[in-house]
């Protein structure tokens, strides 16, 4: 066994490791699990049992009052536990599919992860030429977010340059702590699987603008419990047989309809936040999640400081969580009818709403960003994490260097099809880049896009040395036509050149990749334009590569050494094409689309 495989190998047996702990804890949980129904149905039969017993048998009314209320104690006990481990449950069937995603990206499988199709634009300056979103793409192989602002959030990463060298090493801190700390990113993920984006905009709570100073003051509070307890005693009174049972009733039904004149309200923030209550239980589970992990990296300890702070946004959170639950319950008519007309409940929980809306609103929305910046910490730590074999890129001090790397491959090709190769690039130099169809010239310009985006945003990269220094960047390497709206492919072409000019003038220094330059035009047109061009480009702060089938750009280097270079891909011509996908410098020889067509034609004649 080769030592990749072994590595690939290593990390599916950790995961395999990890699904067969956490199925002994889910199958303790299922077991305890069965037991729950049986006892709860015990212990409410019993207390009902109980209470008619003193009166079909004449047993004795206060043991047997005392000893349902017991039953029912445990059977509320029993339902809460019920609760419980049913969360449980949960939790742990989705740490299991947590651990099948990553064995399954491991198999070169990325369909459990969301591509980032959405976020594919053909005229950003570099991620559709470089596959950053879509099928198969490096937003695909990192992306392990749920919620749509996670997702946002890690595309506005793979598709930005940062604008210091600073930030990039915050980055690589960041991450490099989540990625050893393994258990943390499982149980981050696994609570994040529950979420259900459908139902998870905590905007229609800031509709709710509205207020009432009355419930929620001092007085209204007094007013409430005066209410309450004159109810009670009325009761108790009726009891003893003191006070006639029709004053109960009426203070119970008068109880029973005050909160119809906030019914309105009531009725508006149940029927627009009522459904909030699973996702925002996720987001006080993720809280506590962070609350027990501490960090030393800067932006994570930041990060933490955000959501712990000024305001502890998991007890806010759980409080909230709480009244959504409650405001959920509304919909069971004997809950309504027994706790307002004995407590004034709905009264209680609006008013609950309010003093939670005025004292945590204005923070909500930061903590749900904080967090969503976590989710998308945690989906490029776990990319990094099963890939060891990638390594940390190093920012130079050198200013004469745009990128030395040594070992450098793409990220997308397996470890057993890969070919890396070696490349430097000093700034303000061309290389130009000739060789047959099908040689890498494409795949290599890609292989340095792609290293570099990863680099910036603080991830690893497929090499064996990556040193670099901050720069732009901006490509043109797929350019197509438009019939709709009657743009040809030059016209297309020349409009990418024309973004590419304005960018490079409103940009510090820029690395521009281009992939065959002019091709919607006639060869000796196509030549000169592209050696206008690129001479042009001299002037501008800017530094290319540029690939090429045409041999006499290569001629360049000999007008202006030093500032042009040529390196080719090479490959071998004989009973059948070798494609060696190393680079080497020079200029190409070997061309083999005449060499490939007589091969069909004297096949196929």
């Amino acid at each position: 066994m080769n030592s990749d495989l072994s590595i690939e190998e290593m990390n599916k047996d950790y995961y395999k490791s990890k699904i067969e702990e956490n199925s002994i804890a889910l199958n303790k949980i299922r077991s305890r699990l069965r037991i729950f129904p049986f006892l709860k149905l015990l212990f409410f039969l019993t207390g009902v049992f109980l209470v008619i017993a003193t009166y079909r048998w004449g047993w004795d009314r206060t043991i047997c009052f005392i000893l349902a209320a017991l039953s029912l104690a445990v059977f509320s006990l029993l339902y809460k536990w019920d609760e419980h481990y049913l969360q449980k449950r949960a939790y742990h069937g989705a740490l299991q599919r947590v651990y099948t995603d990553e064995i399954s990206f491991l198999d070169g499988d990325y369909s459990p992860f969301d591509n980032g199709e959405p976020f594919i634009d053909k005229k950003h300056a570099y991620s559709y030429d470089l596959d950053i979103f879509g099928e198969n793409s490096i937003y695909h192989m990192i992306n392990r977010t749920v919620t749509h602002e996670a997702g946002a959030i890690l595309a506005e990463k793979l598709s930005s340059i940062p604008k210091s060298e600073e930030e990039i090493v915050a980055r690589q801190e960041s991450l490099s702590e989540l990625v050893r700390k393994d258990d943390f990113r499982h149980q981050f993920m696994a609570v994040c699987k529950g979420f259900d984006e459908e139902k998870n905009d905590y905007r229609l709570i800031t509709t709710h603008k509205g207020d009432n100073t009355l419930l929620t003051s001092k007085t209204g509070l007094l007013l409430l419990c005066i209410s309450i307890a004159i109810t009670l005693t009325s009761l108790i009174l009726a009891w003893l047989g003191y006070l006639p049972w029709a004053v109960f009733v009426t203070l119970f039904m008068i109880q029973l309809f005050l909160p119809v004149i906030f019914s309105q309200a009531l009725n508006k923030v149940g029927a627009d936040i009522g459904f909030l209550h699973k996702n925002n239980r996720i987001h006080a589970d993720l809280l506590h999640v962070v609350h027990q992990e501490t960090f030393e990296a800067s932006q994570n300890r930041t990060l933490k400081e955000k959501l712990f702070g000024i305001h502890n946004s998991r007890e806010a959170l759980k409080e909230l969580s709480i009244l959504l639950k409650k405001f959920d319950q509304r919909h069971n008519a004997y809950i309504l009818v027994l706790l307002n007309g004995f407590f004034l409940r709905d009264l209680f929980l609006l008013r609950q709403f309010y003093r939670w809306k005025n004292n945590y609103l204005c923070h909500l929305q930061s903590w749900i960003s904080t967090l969503a910046e976590m989710e998308a910490r945690v989906s490029q730590a776990t990319y990094m994490f099963n890939l060891p074999e990638f390594i940390q890129p190093e920012i130079t001090a050198r200013a004469d260097l745009l990128l030395d790397a040594s070992g450098l491959g793409h990220p997308f090709i397996s470890k057993e099809k890969r070919v890396n190769n070696d490349i430097l690039i000093i700034k303000k130099q061309f290389l130009i880049i000739t060789g047959a169809n099908m040689a890498g010239k494409s795949t290599f310009l890609r292989t340095v896009g792609a290293n570099y985006i990863l680099a910036v945003s603080g991830m690893n990269v497929c090499a064996s040395k990556f040193s670099f220094t901050l720069f732009h960047l901006f490509s043109s390497m797929r350019n197509t036509d438009d019939l709709s709206s009657g743009t040809s492919y030059f016209k297309a072409e020349l409009e990418r050149m024309r973004e590419l000019i304005r960018y490079c003038r409103s940009h510090q220094h820029t690395l521009i990749i281009l992939d065959e330059l002019l091709k919607g035009t006639n060869s000796k047109d196509k030549l000169d334009g592209s050696i206008l061009f690129l001479k042009k480009m001299r002037e501008l702060p800017v530094t290319g590569i540029i690939a090429t089938h045409d041999l006499e750009l290569a001629k360049l280097e000999n007008d202006l050494p030093g500032l042009f270079l040529n390196y080719c891909f090479e490959i071998s011509l004989s009973e059948e094409e070798r494609y060696s996908y190393k680079i080497q410098r020079g200029v190409s020889r070997n061309l083999n689309a005449t060499y490939l067509l007589q091969k069909i034609l004297r096949e196929e004649l």
